[in-house]
């Protein structure tokens, strides 16, 4: 009773450390946001720029959509997320038509695509051992892409070491146009470094300061306050609650198998006496169960055996009946003729 006992605590104790991990995860971890979004804090986000902006008095904010707020000046898109539509040109054109800036920077497939909708020329950058800036300041990126505008008035803003154009500064309809080949710089990694950081504010957060700033957040926020509901597997397997809930399954079912214990009530074993087969399916069975395995043979040999001692003790049917049916084992080559020599015996007439 009292090992039982202490069997059951400990199988408790095991349960409350694993709730309590759970509960810990779910308090502590921060929900994951996608790449390049103003609310991560991931060396890929750029929450940190976002802050930086707020700190130096620019009035920011988050635009989950494709309407833009008239009072905005300048509209930052880090590492777009989808192609240009329609919808998004006419807001990118209004912002430019207002005299507004717009800040493209990334290096994807729909940054790349939305740079020559805005009619910049993009092609892939030979290997560049450094980025630098227009006074000789190196930056710890490489870029893969380089820009070229087809207006006079452009201004290179980064260089590789072959001196062509990474980054750049044109204007663009009524505004201006900022163009960045790489997310790098803007990310919270990138902002880290000193060389980075000062290049950042001369050419973007400096010029911006008490302007209203909108981050480009489109299908990286909800639209929708009322999110979907996850499924089941995803509430068990990606949430903290839900992995306590598992580790306490899996280390419930160890703790029993390695304690020996077992997994539902004990089956009781009957004896071949307490069956209710008769002798003939005995016999069939055995028969069938050794001729699958390729050992009829071991089979005729117990049954002879066993009338063999009969015979001997002269017990069972009368000797010259006994003799004969060990005469049709042996002789026994399939299953039938053995479970038809045994039956002989058992079931005369």
């Amino acid at each position: 009773m009292v090992s039982r006992w202490r069997t059951s605590m400990l199988l408790l104790g095991i349960s409350v450390v694993a709730v309590l991990i759970g509960a810990l995860r779910l308090a502590t971890q921060p929900a994951e946001q996608p790449p390049a979004s103003s609310l991560s804090s991931a060396p890929d986000g750029a929450l940190a720029f976002y802050t930086w902006l707020g700190d130096l008095g620019a009035a920011t904010q988050r635009l989950p959509g494709r309407t833009l707020d008239p009072s905005v000046g300048e509209l930052i898109v880090l590492q777009p997320t989808v192609l240009p539509d329609a919808t998004a040109r006419t807001t990118l054109n209004d912002l430019a038509d207002r005299g507004g800036t717009l800040v493209l920077a990334g290096d994807s497939l729909q940054w790349l695509v939305t740079a020559r909708d805005l009619g910049l020329t993009v092609d892939p950058a030979p290997p560049s051992r450094q980025t630098l800036t227009t006074d000789g300041q190196r930056l710890p990126f490489s870029v893969r892409f380089r820009l070229q505008s087809p207006d006079s008035q452009a201004e290179p803003l980064l260089l590789s070491d072959q001196n062509e154009w990474l980054a750049l500064r044109t204007p663009y309809r009524q505004g201006t146009l900022i163009v960045i080949a790489s997310p790098v710089p803007l990310s919270n990694a990138g902002l880290r470094d000193d060389a980075t950081a000062r290049f950042v504010f001369r050419s973007i957060a400096g010029p911006a300061q008490g302007q209203s700033i909108a981050f480009d957040e489109y299908q990286r926020m909800p639209t929708s306050p009322t999110p979907a509901s996850p499924s089941l597997m995803q509430l068990l397997l990606q949430t903290p609650a839900g992995l306590a809930i598992v580790y306490v399954a899996l280390l419930t079912f160890a703790f029993l198998l390695l304690m020996g214990r077992r997994l539902g009530p004990a089956v009781v074993g009957h004896s071949a006496a307490e069956s209710q087969r008769s002798m003939y399916e005995h016999v069939q069975m055995l028969a069938n169960l050794y001729r699958q395995a390729g050992q009829l043979a071991v089979v005729r040999e117990a049954f002879d055996r066993h009338y063999s001692r009969l015979a001997s003790r002269g017990e069972g049917r009368g000797a010259a009946e006994l003799a004969e049916a060990l005469v049709r084992i042996q002789a026994a080559r399939t299953e039938s003729e053995l479970v038809a020599a045994v039956a002989a015996i058992h079931d005369p007439g």
